[in-house]
């Protein structure tokens, strides 16, 4: 399959690599000494499941330079999403579809109004990786897994063939019965995460070991999981001792990519997280008073100070 990847960051990049190494077609788009580090010497992946250099790599910070892909996967922070979609038009045909990896809410609707609504699929990535040094990414555990599937829930093609090429890539992937379900999960488990990472400044392990930090964790996902139900998605009864659960099997060391973020100076995506749960409770009457005290904390924060 010809496939572009949006955004060579810890998700785009390894999953890019593991899908070029298979020898599949794909470019990659990124910018600055990454893009100048992979040009000289390749995209490395350090990873316990193995390591592997894509060199020389297709890459560019210009979509233009590629043609028409069967599949971009568009994995960018969701504050850059309009910006993004715009950028990546060139390579977008009438039967490309353009999956998202992204954390949060919003940018779905903002990428159908660019892109077309045929054109964007629903997408959930788990893994644990960031580019620790410009051209090399790390994936810090086993966990390596992608989920997608249209808003419609019809098996294309064009979406079968991609689950193919996963499998040849040895990516763990699956097409649910219901995309938006799982995408709500991830967000409730993400907003979670998200929120006890950064008002404690700790890992997810000792959060979770805390057992007020725990509580407080548990209320973050009741009120997210109440926002849901108001949005009318199908969720099962038992969503927040499965939400919990799911954290409690994650690596303890991990954090949500915004803390680190956050450590660095860099912009948040406080906004489609924590801040979008609190908007949503707001239009539908609920009290998500949890969310809320986490997106005042990251507020002051949400634009960085590496301006």
């Amino acid at each position: 399959m010809k496939i572009v990847i949006m955004g060579t960051g810890g998700v785009g990049g390894y999953f890019g690599a593991r899908l070029a190494n298979a020898g599949h077609d794909v470019a990659f788009i990124a910018r600055g000494k990454h893009l100048e580090a992979i040009k000289k010497n390749g995209l490395k992946i350090l990873s316990e499941l193995g390591d592997m250099i894509i060199h020389p790599a297709k890459v560019s910070n210009n979509p233009s330079d590629f043609g028409i892909a069967d599949v971009v996967l568009f994995c960018v922070k969701s504050y850059d999403a309009e910006s993004s979609s715009n950028l990546i038009k060139p390579v977008v045909g009438t039967e490309t579809i353009v999956i998202p990896f992204l954390n949060g809410l919003g940018h779905i609707e903002i990428m159908q109004k660019v892109l077309g609504v045929n054109n964007v699929i629903g997408g959930v990535a788990a893994i644990s990786a960031l580019i620790s040094e410009p051209g090399v990414i790390r994936h810090n555990s086993a966990m390596q897994m992608l989920k997608f599937g249209a808003f419609d829930n019809i098996k294309t093609t064009k979406i079968l063939e991609f689950k193919n090429a996963c499998e040849e890539s040895g990516i763990n992937n699956s097409i649910p019965d219901n995309i938006e379900s799982d995408l709500w999960q991830k967000v409730i488990m993400i907003c979670t995460m998200a929120g006890a990472n950064c008002l404690t400044r700790l890992p997810l392990g000792e959060c979770l070991s805390n057992p007020d930090t725990r509580n407080f964790m548990k209320k973050l996902t009741e009120e997210a999981l109440a926002v849901a139900i108001a949005e009318n998605i199908i969720l099962p009864d038992n969503q927040v001792e499965l939400t919990m659960k799911l954290l409690d099997s994650l690596p303890p060391p991990m954090k949500a990519s915004i803390l680190p973020a956050l450590e660095n100076g860099e912009k948040l995506e406080s906004s489609s997280l924590n801040g979008a749960i609190d908007r949503l409770g707001v239009k539908h009457g609920i009290d998500t008073y949890m969310h809320k005290a986490v997106y005042a904390a990251l507020s002051p924060h949400e634009n960085g100070s590496n301006k």
